[in-house]
């Protein structure tokens, strides 16, 4: 009878699971018949809208979809795959989507929490008694509610330094955690925390026995329809439409950079996808978990994802931004606000060489995706509240141009003009107060693991146990304080300083791109 009673059920999901792909399909060839909405942006087609975008932020390659009255009206690609090849960019190339992940993390939850098989109040302690936080208090205290809402009391971006781009494994980073020193009191602010969706993510293997990836693509992609939706870089070879990641090298010129494997952090930003697959996620939102009226996710499992859980400090009026927002808050992976007055969600994910948005006017069944093959823009920004405007109908503002003259310095790099000041700043006769070959030796940190330095040519060069992939050189700014260079572009360089007494060099202190950490960690001399 056992057998008998599994072989009828499976027959029972088969059926209503070829039903659902019956209606998701008669979905897609809906969005591909109607996908050229006219759009008009500040007073122009949106094509000439996004030539402009394009060149002044120096991006290769974009997607966008546009949803109106919950179905996906606009569906197109422009510019190329990688800069200097000619494939172009397509509704259905693959870029990153990065911290977009987030919201298929909390929308797993969510799910679980409506099966009863959680609580988002529940310890983490009852699913893994061994994450332990520097505070043990927190430690105690930790619920799935804070992981998910970025309220564990650690900074923003704390801690990725070991985390993104490492060899350091999850059950490592997680570890980790007790080393890594709170930014305020434990659910009292917000810090944005990647390694929070990495412990759900474990959370949700505890629950189910199963990856969180393996969970998302069964219980999301797969009644989403989202058949192009990758959880690893490693899939990317069983694909042609990929974009390639750019940024700005050290003469600031962009350039095509690797992809890069984050599977020890997948559930905070593994997730590689398509502006017509994403069109399908953000379509689900809103309309409330139901495509052409069959609902695929529960209603109120979406609903419990847009709900505020964690507010994000920030004045209420008088601040003068141009968005006229009012409050700022986050949910279970999604960021919500309002814009002129008007309620949205939103994320954004930033990957290496790659920048993302999706965010959506519930009331207003409007949503947007963006996605682009350069992480050195804020186009992600400045489009979504021009296409905000296209559906509040408004044209008075050209966002992009506003964006763009506000984040860049006379349309230079903030962090050029930075680095020209530091190069500007070099004084050889402020000399150290130690050896520059005297660098040479092993130093450790217990977070970032062991950093060796060499004589290498002229320079003194490093490497970096926990990227041993990277390499980078020291050399001399001034007095103590040396620059240090990865010559991984993404990771970037800094001010290093160096703590010496009586010529002894005692440990050396480097830092990531604040793109990665804004964190130093100092290394103590081992030799």
């Amino acid at each position: 009878m056992t057998n008998l009673y599994k072989d009828i059920k499976l027959n029972y999901l088969i059926v209503k699971k070829s039903y659902k792909y019956l209606v998701i399909t008669l979905f897609i060839a809906f969005v591909q018949q109607y996908s050229f909405a006219q759009i008009t942006l500040a007073g122009k087609n949106i094509d000439d809208y996004m030539a402009e975008c394009l060149q002044r932020w120096q991006i290769p390659g974009m997607s966008v979809a546009v949803i109106e009255n919950g179905k996906v009206t606009f569906l197109k690609g422009y510019g190329v795959k990688e800069l200097g090849k000619d494939e172009k960019v397509d509704a259905n190339t693959l870029f990153a989507v990065a911290s977009n992940t987030k919201a298929f993390i909390g929308t797993s939850i969510a799910m679980l929490e409506s099966q009863g098989k959680l609580e988002l109040d529940d310890k983490v302690s009852k699913y893994l008694p061994d994450v332990t936080l520097y505070s043990p208090e927190a430690t105690t205290l930790l619920s799935i509610k804070d992981i998910l809402t970025h309220r564990v009391g650690i900074g923003t971006f704390h801690g990725d330094f070991i985390s993104w781009g490492t060899n350091v494994t999850t059950p490592q980073l997680i570890q980790n955690l007790r080393n890594i020193k709170p930014a305020y009191d434990f659910r009292n602010g917000y810090g944005y925390f990647n390694m929070g969706y990495v412990i759900a993510g474990e959370v949700i293997k505890s629950v189910t026995g199963k990856s969180w990836s393996e969970y998302v693509k069964d219980n999301i992609f797969y009644p989403a329809g989202m058949e192009h939706t990758l959880s690893s870089v490693t899939e990317l070879v069983r694909f042609d439409n990929v974009a390639s990641p750019h940024t700005y090298n050290y003469d600031y010129k962009i350039t095509p950079i690797p992809w890069r494997n984050v599977d020890n952090i997948g559930p905070c930003g593994a997730l590689i996808s398509s502006a017509s697959d994403m069109a399908k996620w953000v379509a689900l939102q809103i309309n409330d978990g139901s495509v052409d009226g069959v609902e695929m996710i529960p209603r109120k499992v979406i609903l419990r994802t847009h709900t505020p859980f964690n507010l994000i400090p920030a004045p209420s009026h008088g601040s003068g931004n141009r968005v006229f927002r009012h409050f700022r808050t986050y949910g279970l992976g999604w960021g919500i606000a309002d814009f002129r007055g008007e309620l949205f969600l939103e994320h954004s994910g930033g990957y290496d060489g790659m920048v993302s948005r999706t965010a959506f006017l519930p009331d207003k069944k409007f949503g947007l995706v963006i996605l682009t093959n350069n992480d050195q823009n804020e186009a992600i920004s400045s489009l979504m509240y021009q296409l905000f405007d296209y559906a509040l109908g408004n044209q008075g503002t050209n966002w992009d141009s506003l964006i763009f003259s506000v984040v860049t310095d006379n349309g230079q790099p903030p962090d050029k003009v930075y680095w020209d000041g530091i190069r500007d700043k070099k004084d050889p006769d402020l000399k150290p107060s130690f050896s520059m070959d005297d660098l040479a030796g092993t130093y450790t940190n217990i977070q970032a693991g062991t950093l060796t330095i060499s004589k290498t040519g002229s320079d003194m060069g490093f490497t970096l146990s926990t990227r041993p992939d990277t390499k980078g050189i020291f050399r001399h700014w001034r007095n103590d304080t040396l620059i240090c260079k990865f010559d991984d572009i993404l990771v970037g360089r800094c001010l290093a300083p160096v703590h010496a007494d009586n010529g002894k060099i005692i440990s050396i202190k480097i830092k990531g791109s604040d793109f990665i950490d804004p964190l130093y960690y100092e290394f103590i001399r081992k030799d």
